[in-house]
């Protein structure tokens, strides 16, 4: 793998997909030559998703090291709430809490 490394950001929302009749992920990317998203019914789907096209986004070969941030776009739910989980998680990081009891902590509170 080359030292050269890249960082792609794509805006995460829920639409409804009219071909499914159904609420779907959609993931765009932002500030990318490739305008074109992708779209899965779950979350864990649509990263895999992601995943497979972001070096096709920044056009860039695989062997670059490219790294990808998510923005959520959800309905009553504001950036600074975002901000707050992102410090939240951190700070339970640095306490040196696993993924684990960081999940039953935050489902427990």
């Amino acid at each position: 793998m080359t030292s050269i490394s890249h960082k792609v950001t794509f805006r995460v929302s829920r639409e409804r997909a009219l071909d499914l009749d159904a609420e779907i992920w959609y993931a765009g990317p932002v500030d990318a030559p490739i305008r074109s998203g992708v779209s899965a019914e779950t979350l864990v789907e649509l990263r895999a998703a992601v995943e497979s096209v972001k070096h096709f986004v920044l056009g860039v070969p695989e062997d670059v090291n490219v790294t990808v941030e998510y923005l959520y776009d959800l309905p009553g739910v504001s950036a600074e709430v975002w901000r707050a989980h992102r410090e939240l998680r951190a700070r339970l990081c640095d306490a040196g809490l696993s993924e684990g009891d960081r999940v039953e902590l935050l489902l427990s509170a």
